[in-house]
Protein backbone atom coordinates (compact mmCIF):
# COMPACT_ATOMS: atom_id res chain seq x y z
CA UNK A 1 0.00 0.00 0.00
CA UNK A 2 3.03 2.40 0.84
CA UNK A 3 4.38 1.60 -2.94
CA UNK A 4 0.74 2.15 -4.61
CA UNK A 5 0.55 5.85 -2.34
CA UNK A 6 4.25 6.50 -3.68
CA UNK A 7 3.27 5.40 -7.10
CA UNK A 8 -0.34 7.85 -7.00
CA UNK A 9 2.26 11.05 -5.74
CA UNK A 10 4.57 10.57 -9.21
CA UNK A 11 1.12 10.42 -11.24
CA UNK A 12 -0.39 13.66 -9.24
CA UNK A 13 3.38 15.83 -9.69
CA UNK A 14 3.38 14.27 -13.54
CA UNK A 15 0.23 15.86 -13.72
CA UNK A 16 -0.20 18.65 -11.50
CA UNK A 17 -0.14 21.31 -13.98
CA UNK A 18 -3.13 19.35 -16.04
CA UNK A 19 -5.60 18.26 -13.32
CA UNK A 20 -7.69 21.36 -13.20
CA UNK A 21 -7.87 20.84 -17.08
CA UNK A 22 -8.96 17.05 -17.19
CA UNK A 23 -10.84 17.31 -14.10
CA UNK A 24 -14.10 18.43 -15.54
CA UNK A 25 -13.67 19.82 -19.04
CA UNK A 26 -17.56 21.32 -20.83
CA UNK A 27 -17.74 21.12 -23.86
CA UNK A 28 -17.71 24.30 -25.96
CA UNK A 29 -20.64 26.56 -27.35
CA UNK A 30 -19.14 26.36 -30.80
CA UNK A 31 -18.53 23.30 -32.10
CA UNK A 32 -14.97 22.48 -33.35
CA UNK A 33 -15.37 20.53 -36.04
CA UNK A 34 -11.44 19.89 -36.76
CA UNK A 35 -10.75 17.14 -34.27
CA UNK A 36 -6.95 17.05 -32.38
CA UNK A 37 -4.00 15.31 -33.27
CA UNK A 38 -3.00 12.93 -29.69
CA UNK A 39 -0.27 10.39 -30.03
CA UNK A 40 -0.87 6.81 -29.32
CA UNK A 41 0.41 3.16 -28.10
CA UNK A 42 -0.88 -0.45 -28.14
CA UNK A 43 -1.50 -1.57 -24.80
CA UNK A 44 1.05 -4.84 -24.53
CA UNK A 45 2.94 -6.92 -21.95
CA UNK A 46 6.45 -6.06 -21.31
CA UNK A 47 9.01 -8.46 -19.25
CA UNK A 48 10.04 -6.49 -16.43
CA UNK A 49 13.64 -6.59 -14.72
CA UNK A 50 13.78 -4.92 -11.55
CA UNK A 51 17.00 -4.01 -9.62
CA UNK A 52 17.54 -3.93 -5.66
CA UNK A 53 19.45 -1.22 -4.68
CA UNK A 54 21.73 -1.37 -1.83
CA UNK A 55 25.42 -0.55 0.29
CA UNK A 56 27.79 -2.12 1.93
CA UNK A 57 30.95 -1.66 3.48
CA UNK A 58 34.15 -3.45 1.84
CA UNK A 59 36.37 -6.15 3.97
CA UNK A 60 38.95 -8.03 3.39
CA UNK A 61 38.00 -11.96 2.55
CA UNK A 62 40.43 -12.77 5.69
CA UNK A 63 41.27 -10.08 8.24
CA UNK A 64 43.26 -12.09 11.10
CA UNK A 65 44.73 -10.01 13.92
CA UNK A 66 47.97 -11.16 15.23
CA UNK A 67 49.65 -11.22 19.09
CA UNK A 68 52.46 -12.56 20.80
CA UNK A 69 51.23 -15.22 23.57
CA UNK A 70 54.27 -14.24 25.87
CA UNK A 71 55.30 -10.50 26.76
CA UNK A 72 58.65 -9.23 26.24
CA UNK A 73 60.81 -6.41 24.20
CA UNK A 74 60.56 -6.20 20.74
CA UNK A 75 63.66 -6.93 18.84
CA UNK A 76 62.42 -6.69 15.21
CA UNK A 77 59.62 -5.26 13.53
CA UNK A 78 60.48 -5.06 9.78
CA UNK A 79 57.26 -4.61 8.09
CA UNK A 80 54.86 -2.44 7.38
CA UNK A 81 51.63 -1.56 6.36
CA UNK A 82 50.66 -2.52 3.18
CA UNK A 83 53.39 -4.68 2.75
CA UNK A 84 52.66 -8.51 1.20
CA UNK A 85 53.59 -11.90 3.45
CA UNK A 86 53.47 -15.09 3.33
CA UNK A 87 51.68 -17.91 5.33
CA UNK A 88 54.37 -18.59 8.55
CA UNK A 89 56.89 -16.01 7.77
CA UNK A 90 58.50 -14.24 10.65
CA UNK A 91 56.98 -10.86 10.71
CA UNK A 92 58.71 -9.80 14.53
CA UNK A 93 60.69 -11.19 17.15
CA UNK A 94 61.10 -10.43 20.95
CA UNK A 95 64.02 -10.44 22.99
CA UNK A 96 64.62 -14.17 23.80
CA UNK A 97 68.03 -14.46 25.63
CA UNK A 98 65.96 -15.39 29.00
CA UNK A 99 64.29 -18.03 26.90
CA UNK A 100 67.89 -19.27 25.67
CA UNK A 101 68.89 -19.36 29.32
CA UNK A 102 65.42 -21.29 30.00
CA UNK A 103 66.36 -23.95 27.68
CA UNK A 104 70.27 -24.48 28.41
CA UNK A 105 69.31 -24.96 32.54
CA UNK A 106 66.70 -27.26 31.27
CA UNK A 107 69.70 -29.05 29.34
CA UNK A 108 72.26 -29.34 32.19
CA UNK A 109 69.09 -30.52 34.44
CA UNK A 110 68.11 -33.60 31.93
CA UNK A 111 71.98 -34.32 31.79
CA UNK A 112 72.18 -34.37 35.69
CA UNK A 113 68.98 -36.95 36.04
CA UNK A 114 70.49 -39.39 33.26
CA UNK A 115 73.01 -39.40 35.14
CA UNK A 116 71.45 -39.61 38.43
CA UNK A 117 69.38 -42.84 36.55
CA UNK A 118 72.37 -44.46 35.57
CA UNK A 119 73.90 -44.55 39.25
CA UNK A 120 70.32 -45.76 41.03
CA UNK A 121 70.53 -48.35 38.17
CA UNK A 122 74.06 -49.76 39.01
CA UNK A 123 73.15 -49.47 43.12
CA UNK A 124 69.69 -51.34 42.26
CA UNK A 125 72.05 -53.64 40.28
CA UNK A 126 74.76 -54.75 42.93
CA UNK A 127 71.86 -54.34 45.66
CA UNK A 128 69.96 -57.47 43.71
CA UNK A 129 73.48 -59.35 43.03
CA UNK A 130 73.60 -58.99 46.97
CA UNK A 131 70.69 -60.29 47.69
CA UNK A 132 70.83 -63.47 45.53
CA UNK A 133 74.56 -64.17 47.41
CA UNK A 134 72.59 -63.72 50.33
CA UNK A 135 70.03 -66.23 49.82
CA UNK A 136 72.87 -68.83 49.28
CA UNK A 137 74.44 -68.20 52.55
CA UNK A 138 71.24 -68.92 54.03
CA UNK A 139 70.49 -71.30 52.22
CA UNK A 140 74.20 -72.89 52.70
CA UNK A 141 73.27 -72.24 56.79
CA UNK A 142 70.09 -73.69 56.77
CA UNK A 143 71.24 -77.37 55.27
CA UNK A 144 73.84 -77.17 57.96
CA UNK A 145 71.54 -76.15 60.77
CA UNK A 146 69.36 -78.94 59.80
CA UNK A 147 72.21 -81.24 59.64
CA UNK A 148 73.35 -80.26 63.12
CA UNK A 149 69.97 -80.80 64.32
CA UNK A 150 68.91 -84.46 62.50
CA UNK A 151 72.37 -85.58 63.30
CA UNK A 152 74.67 -88.12 61.24
CA UNK A 153 73.32 -90.47 58.99
CA UNK A 154 73.76 -94.24 59.37
CA UNK A 155 76.00 -94.68 56.71
CA UNK A 156 78.23 -91.87 58.16
CA UNK A 157 78.59 -94.08 61.06
CA UNK A 158 79.27 -96.97 59.65
CA UNK A 159 81.97 -95.27 58.08
CA UNK A 160 83.34 -94.62 61.18
CA UNK A 161 83.06 -97.64 62.48
CA UNK A 162 85.20 -99.13 60.00
CA UNK A 163 87.46 -95.61 60.43
CA UNK A 164 87.87 -97.11 64.31
CA UNK A 165 88.44 -100.90 63.50
CA UNK A 166 91.28 -99.73 60.90
CA UNK A 167 92.93 -97.63 63.49
CA UNK A 168 92.56 -100.71 66.23
CA UNK A 169 94.47 -103.17 64.03
CA UNK A 170 96.80 -100.68 62.92
CA UNK A 171 97.26 -99.59 66.27
CA UNK A 172 98.03 -103.60 67.13
CA UNK A 173 100.49 -104.11 64.55
CA UNK A 174 102.58 -101.10 65.78
CA UNK A 175 102.49 -103.21 69.43
CA UNK A 176 103.51 -105.71 68.05
CA UNK A 177 106.24 -104.26 65.84
CA UNK A 178 107.58 -102.29 68.60
CA UNK A 179 107.94 -105.37 70.58
CA UNK A 180 109.51 -107.24 68.10
CA UNK A 181 112.52 -104.49 67.42
CA UNK A 182 112.86 -104.10 71.28
CA UNK A 183 113.73 -107.96 71.62
CA UNK A 184 116.00 -107.10 68.00
CA UNK A 185 117.46 -104.29 69.88
CA UNK A 186 118.04 -106.09 73.30
CA UNK A 187 119.71 -108.69 71.20
CA UNK A 188 121.80 -106.19 69.75
CA UNK A 189 120.59 -106.67 66.25
CA UNK A 190 118.04 -103.57 65.91
CA UNK A 191 119.63 -100.45 66.25
CA UNK A 192 118.61 -97.16 68.44
CA UNK A 193 116.99 -95.32 65.42
CA UNK A 194 114.76 -98.37 64.53
CA UNK A 195 113.36 -98.65 68.56
CA UNK A 196 112.89 -94.90 68.55
CA UNK A 197 110.87 -95.07 65.12
CA UNK A 198 109.01 -98.02 66.52
CA UNK A 199 107.74 -95.71 68.95
CA UNK A 200 107.00 -93.26 67.22
CA UNK A 201 104.85 -95.38 64.91
CA UNK A 202 103.10 -96.75 68.00
CA UNK A 203 102.16 -93.26 69.01
CA UNK A 204 100.53 -92.23 65.84
CA UNK A 205 98.28 -95.43 65.71
CA UNK A 206 97.28 -94.77 69.20
CA UNK A 207 96.67 -91.00 68.76
CA UNK A 208 94.66 -92.16 64.96
CA UNK A 209 92.64 -94.56 66.92
CA UNK A 210 91.69 -92.34 69.62
CA UNK A 211 90.29 -89.47 66.52
CA UNK A 212 88.32 -92.14 64.84
CA UNK A 213 86.71 -93.42 68.24
CA UNK A 214 85.59 -89.40 69.06
CA UNK A 215 84.86 -88.86 65.36
CA UNK A 216 82.24 -92.38 65.76
CA UNK A 217 81.24 -91.13 69.49
CA UNK A 218 80.60 -87.46 68.21
CA UNK A 219 78.37 -89.57 65.68
CA UNK A 220 77.00 -91.71 67.77
CA UNK A 221 76.09 -88.56 70.51
CA UNK A 222 75.12 -86.17 68.02
CA UNK A 223 75.38 -82.23 68.02
CA UNK A 224 76.30 -80.58 70.96
CA UNK A 225 74.58 -77.00 72.08
CA UNK A 226 76.92 -75.55 71.08
CA UNK A 227 77.33 -76.80 67.22
CA UNK A 228 73.22 -76.05 67.19
CA UNK A 229 74.17 -72.49 68.39
CA UNK A 230 76.46 -72.27 66.13
CA UNK A 231 74.64 -73.62 63.09
CA UNK A 232 71.52 -70.99 64.23
CA UNK A 233 74.16 -67.92 64.34
CA UNK A 234 74.90 -68.75 60.80
CA UNK A 235 71.29 -68.38 59.46
CA UNK A 236 70.74 -65.44 61.33
CA UNK A 237 73.67 -63.74 60.08
CA UNK A 238 73.07 -64.74 56.41
CA UNK A 239 69.38 -63.49 57.22
CA UNK A 240 70.31 -60.56 58.49
CA UNK A 241 73.25 -59.81 55.64
CA UNK A 242 69.68 -59.92 52.89
CA UNK A 243 68.08 -57.31 55.08
CA UNK A 244 70.71 -55.22 55.13
CA UNK A 245 70.94 -55.92 50.99
CA UNK A 246 67.05 -55.76 50.71
CA UNK A 247 67.17 -52.25 52.79
CA UNK A 248 69.97 -51.54 50.17
CA UNK A 249 67.84 -52.22 47.35
CA UNK A 250 64.96 -50.30 48.57
CA UNK A 251 67.04 -47.00 48.87
CA UNK A 252 68.51 -47.88 45.14
CA UNK A 253 65.07 -48.01 43.65
CA UNK A 254 63.75 -44.94 45.52
CA UNK A 255 66.84 -43.05 44.36
CA UNK A 256 66.15 -44.35 41.12
CA UNK A 257 62.17 -43.24 41.01
CA UNK A 258 63.36 -39.72 42.26
CA UNK A 259 66.28 -39.56 39.14
CA UNK A 260 63.38 -41.04 36.96
CA UNK A 261 60.75 -37.67 38.45
CA UNK A 262 63.64 -35.57 37.98
CA UNK A 263 64.47 -36.27 34.40
CA UNK A 264 60.49 -36.37 33.98
CA UNK A 265 60.57 -32.24 35.35
CA UNK A 266 63.42 -32.11 32.95
CA UNK A 267 62.25 -32.54 30.06
CA UNK A 268 59.16 -30.69 30.30
CA UNK A 269 60.86 -27.84 31.81
CA UNK A 270 63.18 -28.17 27.97
CA UNK A 271 59.89 -28.63 26.04
CA UNK A 272 58.38 -25.02 27.95
CA UNK A 273 61.39 -23.42 27.18
CA UNK A 274 61.63 -24.88 24.05
CA UNK A 275 57.92 -23.70 23.09
CA UNK A 276 58.79 -20.33 25.09
CA UNK A 277 61.24 -19.69 22.90
CA UNK A 278 59.38 -20.67 19.66
CA UNK A 279 56.57 -17.98 21.23
CA UNK A 280 59.29 -15.18 21.02
CA UNK A 281 59.05 -15.20 17.21
CA UNK A 282 55.39 -13.74 15.56
CA UNK A 283 54.48 -15.54 12.53
CA UNK A 284 51.74 -14.47 9.77
CA UNK A 285 49.10 -17.44 9.91
CA UNK A 286 48.02 -16.63 6.38
CA UNK A 287 49.30 -15.04 3.06
CA UNK A 288 48.01 -11.49 2.80
CA UNK A 289 48.90 -7.83 3.07
CA UNK A 290 49.47 -6.01 6.74
CA UNK A 291 46.47 -4.12 7.54
CA UNK A 292 47.31 -2.70 10.20
CA UNK A 293 50.61 -2.19 12.68
CA UNK A 294 50.38 -1.74 16.29
CA UNK A 295 54.61 -1.74 17.28
CA UNK A 296 57.90 -0.47 16.87
CA UNK A 297 61.58 -2.16 17.72
CA UNK A 298 62.37 -1.57 21.30
CA UNK A 299 58.61 -1.60 22.61
CA UNK A 300 57.67 -4.01 25.69
CA UNK A 301 54.87 -5.53 24.41
CA UNK A 302 52.25 -7.55 26.13
CA UNK A 303 50.98 -11.42 25.53
CA UNK A 304 47.78 -10.74 23.62
CA UNK A 305 48.53 -7.20 22.60
CA UNK A 306 47.49 -7.16 18.83
CA UNK A 307 50.83 -6.46 17.19
CA UNK A 308 49.51 -6.64 13.21
CA UNK A 309 46.12 -7.18 11.39
CA UNK A 310 46.77 -9.81 8.21
CA UNK A 311 44.13 -9.45 5.51
CA UNK A 312 43.38 -11.16 2.37
CA UNK A 313 42.78 -8.75 -0.30
CA UNK A 314 43.07 -10.69 -3.77
CA UNK A 315 39.45 -10.88 -3.32
CA UNK A 316 36.92 -9.05 -0.86
CA UNK A 317 33.64 -9.13 0.50
CA UNK A 318 31.21 -6.86 1.68
CA UNK A 319 27.54 -7.60 3.72
CA UNK A 320 24.75 -6.68 2.48
CA UNK A 321 21.76 -5.58 4.63
CA UNK A 322 18.65 -7.29 2.42
CA UNK A 323 14.86 -6.40 3.70
CA UNK A 324 13.58 -9.43 5.16
CA UNK A 325 10.73 -9.50 2.77
CA UNK A 326 13.07 -9.52 0.27
CA UNK A 327 15.11 -12.59 0.86
CA UNK A 328 13.79 -14.90 -1.05
CA UNK A 329 14.83 -12.84 -4.33
CA UNK A 330 18.79 -13.46 -3.30
CA UNK A 331 19.83 -17.07 -3.45
CA UNK A 332 23.87 -18.03 -2.81
CA UNK A 333 26.34 -18.47 -6.18
CA UNK A 334 23.70 -15.63 -8.09
CA UNK A 335 26.02 -12.69 -9.53
CA UNK A 336 25.60 -9.10 -8.14
CA UNK A 337 26.66 -5.43 -9.67
CA UNK A 338 29.02 -3.37 -7.36
CA UNK A 339 30.01 -0.21 -7.93
CA UNK A 340 32.35 2.13 -6.64
CA UNK A 341 33.24 5.42 -7.70
CA UNK A 342 31.62 4.41 -11.29
CA UNK A 343 33.80 1.23 -11.62
CA UNK A 344 31.79 -1.71 -12.13
CA UNK A 345 32.30 -5.08 -10.73
CA UNK A 346 30.47 -8.39 -10.46
CA UNK A 347 30.12 -10.38 -7.02
CA UNK A 348 28.63 -13.64 -6.22
CA UNK A 349 26.59 -14.35 -3.57
CA UNK A 350 28.62 -16.60 -1.02
CA UNK A 351 26.36 -16.98 2.12
CA UNK A 352 22.82 -15.73 3.66
CA UNK A 353 22.79 -15.50 6.88
CA UNK A 354 20.32 -17.82 8.51
CA UNK A 355 19.44 -15.06 11.07
CA UNK A 356 17.43 -11.45 10.57
CA UNK A 357 18.96 -8.54 12.79
CA UNK A 358 16.94 -7.62 15.99
CA UNK A 359 17.99 -3.60 15.14
CA UNK A 360 17.23 -3.51 11.38
CA UNK A 361 14.92 -6.22 10.80
CA UNK A 362 16.61 -7.10 7.36
CA UNK A 363 19.31 -10.69 6.73
CA UNK A 364 22.88 -10.10 6.12
CA UNK A 365 23.69 -11.40 2.77
CA UNK A 366 27.75 -11.87 1.82
CA UNK A 367 29.30 -11.21 -1.76
CA UNK A 368 32.43 -12.14 -2.73
CA UNK A 369 34.00 -9.88 -5.19
CA UNK A 370 37.31 -10.33 -7.03
CA UNK A 371 40.42 -7.75 -6.20
CA UNK A 372 43.25 -8.90 -8.19
CA UNK A 373 45.08 -5.21 -8.63
CA UNK A 374 44.00 -4.31 -5.00
CA UNK A 375 42.91 -1.16 -6.63
CA UNK A 376 39.25 -1.38 -4.06
CA UNK A 377 40.43 -1.18 -0.66
CA UNK A 378 38.88 -2.82 2.76
CA UNK A 379 36.49 0.47 4.13
CA UNK A 380 34.84 1.52 1.06
CA UNK A 381 31.50 2.24 0.99
CA UNK A 382 30.15 -0.05 -2.26
CA UNK A 383 26.51 0.24 -3.79
CA UNK A 384 25.66 -3.24 -4.65
CA UNK A 385 22.40 -4.47 -7.39
CA UNK A 386 20.56 -7.49 -8.07
CA UNK A 387 18.90 -7.60 -10.57
CA UNK A 388 15.59 -9.96 -10.90
CA UNK A 389 13.34 -11.40 -13.81
CA UNK A 390 9.52 -11.14 -12.77
CA UNK A 391 6.60 -12.09 -15.29
CA UNK A 392 5.23 -10.23 -18.12
CA UNK A 393 3.31 -6.96 -17.11
CA UNK A 394 1.59 -4.38 -18.80
CA UNK A 395 3.29 -1.03 -18.49
CA UNK A 396 2.59 2.30 -20.15
CA UNK A 397 4.32 5.79 -19.94
CA UNK A 398 3.14 7.46 -16.23
CA UNK A 399 2.35 10.63 -18.98
CA UNK A 400 -0.50 8.82 -19.87
CA UNK A 401 -1.94 7.90 -16.77
CA UNK A 402 -4.16 10.95 -15.35
CA UNK A 403 -5.45 11.24 -11.60
CA UNK A 404 -8.33 13.93 -10.37
CA UNK A 405 -7.50 12.94 -6.76
CA UNK A 406 -10.20 10.65 -6.57
CA UNK A 407 -10.00 8.34 -9.48
CA UNK A 408 -7.14 7.41 -11.85
CA UNK A 409 -7.69 6.88 -15.46
CA UNK A 410 -6.25 6.55 -18.77
CA UNK A 411 -7.89 7.49 -22.32
CA UNK A 412 -8.20 4.77 -24.63
CA UNK A 413 -9.10 5.70 -28.56
CA UNK A 414 -12.36 3.55 -29.40
CA UNK A 415 -13.91 4.72 -32.94
CA UNK A 416 -11.39 7.61 -32.83
CA UNK A 417 -13.11 8.98 -30.06
CA UNK A 418 -11.66 9.56 -26.21
CA UNK A 419 -13.27 6.99 -23.83
CA UNK A 420 -11.97 7.93 -19.92
CA UNK A 421 -11.40 4.41 -18.44
CA UNK A 422 -10.82 4.13 -14.92
CA UNK A 423 -7.58 2.03 -14.04
CA UNK A 424 -6.01 0.21 -10.96
CA UNK A 425 -1.54 1.08 -11.28
CA UNK A 426 0.70 -0.81 -9.15
CA UNK A 427 4.99 -0.05 -9.60
CA UNK A 428 6.84 2.52 -11.09
CA UNK A 429 9.30 0.66 -13.60
CA UNK A 430 11.89 3.42 -15.49
CA UNK A 431 9.04 5.71 -16.13
CA UNK A 432 6.59 3.21 -16.40
CA UNK A 433 3.77 2.45 -14.36
CA UNK A 434 2.25 -1.34 -13.90
CA UNK A 435 -1.56 -1.32 -14.47
CA UNK A 436 -3.49 -4.60 -12.86
CA UNK A 437 -6.69 -3.56 -13.63
CA UNK A 438 -8.72 -1.40 -16.39
CA UNK A 439 -6.55 -2.29 -19.78
CA UNK A 440 -6.10 -5.36 -21.83
CA UNK A 441 -3.53 -6.37 -24.74
CA UNK A 442 -4.61 -4.45 -27.95
CA UNK A 443 -5.89 -1.57 -26.49
CA UNK A 444 -5.35 2.05 -27.93
CA UNK A 445 -4.21 4.68 -25.09
CA UNK A 446 -3.39 8.46 -25.39
CA UNK A 447 0.16 9.28 -24.41
CA UNK A 448 0.56 12.76 -25.67
CA UNK A 449 -2.11 15.24 -25.37
CA UNK A 450 -4.19 13.92 -22.54
CA UNK A 451 -4.42 17.53 -21.22
CA UNK A 452 -6.56 18.60 -23.92
CA UNK A 453 -9.16 16.31 -24.27
CA UNK A 454 -12.40 14.91 -22.37
CA UNK A 455 -14.31 11.79 -22.62
CA UNK A 456 -16.17 11.69 -26.04
CA UNK A 457 -14.02 13.37 -27.95
CA UNK A 458 -13.63 13.00 -31.67
CA UNK A 459 -9.70 12.47 -31.90
CA UNK A 460 -7.08 12.04 -34.38
CA UNK A 461 -4.80 9.41 -33.16
CA UNK A 462 -0.84 9.11 -34.22
CA UNK A 463 0.21 6.02 -33.43
CA UNK A 464 4.24 6.44 -31.56
CA UNK A 465 6.77 5.73 -33.50
CA UNK A 466 8.93 3.09 -32.04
Amino acid sequence: MLKRSLYLVVIGALLLTSSACSSGPTKPNTVDTSAPKVTTIKVQKLTVSTTKNLAGTLEAYKDVPISFEIPGLVQEASFDVGDTVFQNQALSRLDNTSYQLKLERANTSITEARSGLKNAAASIAAAEASISSNDAQIASATATLNKTIKGARQQEIDQTHTKVERAQAALAKSRTDAARIQLLFNQGIATKSEIEQSQLTLTNASKDLKDAQNALSLLIEGATQEDRESAESGVRQAQAAKAAASATLQQAEASHDQASSQYEQALVAKKEADLSLSKAFLKSPITGVILEKNMIAGELISSGQIAYRIGQIDKLKVLLPVPDQEIDHWHKGDSVSLNLYNQERKGTISRIYPATNSNTGSINVEVIVANPEHDWAPGQVVKAGLSTQQNEQILIPAQAVLSNGNETYVYKVINKKAVKTIVKVDELTDNKLEITDGLSIGDIIVTVGTNSIYDGLPLQPVEESK
